[in-house]
């Protein structure tokens, strides 16, 4: 059955409180990104066995490394296009380092799914297609040896930003140790509307769902869903009519008062509220 999910850096980049505020909210699912300001990636042994017993004692469980693979350019290096989440800066050879470690951490925290994304948006994504197939079946098979599941982000800044885009490359690995993080809030915010036929492209390889909504397109800012142009009401219904039984995992995005933990809390009633209207049953 689908259930909420949270990223907890989207309440607070203190993991203790991110999970005080889980459980008074309702949340057991969480995605890890950055805690104390670091990268998931980038903590150390030691820290990562102190996450495992903090998560284990208060009846967590992980459903995705929020890894940031892939968010690096395809050629020369530069700076960032997008948001990396307290990810340090490495060049697109380290990040196979990236992937690794994050494969290693899912399995330390009983992770089925670690995250990847498609390189920094170029101006002509489908003149770099060819290479990020090679790059994302290379992954895909390393995640498979693994024991894992490689979760795609349709990711604005990236160059798998819709539907559309992700079903290429998701038509030509048709292996289900790759799977799809639908995102409607990046699509809205790449400039594209995240409508039936969107969904309808990616719908069978659906595993993971990011939940936040662009207040317009173009796009300006992300507000709670139920407010932007995502449409969040049929999301929910389509996702429910198909089967979809994943975390809604919420990415919140959104600051109400400037404290992303109350723009969370506003979030999580509202997804409740829109899944109650779509029809689908939460866990």
């Amino acid at each position: 059955m689908p259930r909420l999910a949270v990223i907890t850096d989207e309440i607070s980049e203190d993991l203790a409180h991110a999970l005080a505020v889980c459980t008074e909210i309702g949340i057991s699912d969480v995605e890890l990104r950055s805690i104390d300001g670091t990268s998931i990636v980038d903590h150390t042994q030691a820290r990562v066995d102190e996450i495992a017993t903090m998560l284990a004692d208060a009846g967590f469980q992980v459903v995705n490394i929020a890894s940031p693979f892939l968010k690096t350019h395809i050629g020369e290096d530069g700076s960032p296009v997008g948001n990396v989440h307290s990810a340090t800066s490495r060049s697109r050879e380290e990040h196979w380092d990236v992937l690794r470690r994050s494969l290693e951490i899912a399995h330390m925290l009983d992770a089925p799914m670690v995250r990847a994304f498609s390189f920094w948006r170029v101006d002509d994504p489908e003149s770099v297609r060819e290479d990020i197939l090679a790059t994302l079946s290379k992954a895909t098979d390393i995640a498979k040896d693994a024991g894992k599941i490689l979760g795609l982000e349709n990711e604005h800044a990236c160059n798998i930003g819709s539907g559309s885009e992700a079903a290429w490359y998701l038509e030509r690995i048709a292996d289900p140790a790759l799977e799809l993080i639908w995102d409607p809030g990046n699509i809205a915010a790449l400039g594209v509307v995240p409508d039936r036929a969107q969904y309808d492209a990616i719908a069978a390889r659906i595993a993971h769902v990011h939940v936040k909504d662009a207040d317009a397109i173009p796009f300006t800012t992300f507000v709670p869903p139920g407010q932007g142009v995502c449409d969040w009401e049929q999301q929910l219904r389509w996702l429910h009519e198909g089967g979809y039984d994943g975390p809604l995992s919420l990415e919140t995005h959104f600051a109400l008062d400037g404290s992303i933990e109350a723009g969370t809390r506003v979030i999580a009633n509202a997804t409740r509220d829109l899944a109650r209207r779509a029809g689908m049953p939460l866990n």
